[in-house]
């Protein structure tokens, strides 16, 4: 794939939520999971990254606490299937500090 263009919080803003869209399991056709991600910032802003179009938003995850705002991820991405069909990034955790 490729890069797509940074999306950033206005300045003195953090992350404090995300959503992922997801496409369900196709069976035998070509499965692509997790295509795009959306997030809030401190602020009420809402970004959106220009993922594929394929799938379902999920619900939104829960908040930072105030004051609080995203510092860490974790990704949950499957190992190739050695002639199988790959999807790639499956899931996401984000962590939030203060």
């Amino acid at each position: 794939g490729s890069w797509g263009r940074p999306e950033t919080c206005p300045p003195g803003q953090r992350l404090v939520s995300f959503r992922l869209r997801v496409e369900a399991p196709r069976g035998l056709w070509d499965d692509t999971a997790a295509n795009a991600v959306a997030a809030i910032c401190s602020g009420g802003s809402v970004l959106e990254g220009r993922g594929g179009p394929q799938g379902s938003w999920g619900n939104w995850s829960l908040p930072c606490p105030p004051g609080a705002g995203v510092c860490g991820l974790r990704t949950r991405l499957e190992p190739p299937q050695r002639g199988g069909d790959d999807t790639g990034l499956n899931d996401l955790d984000l962590y939030c500090c203060s």
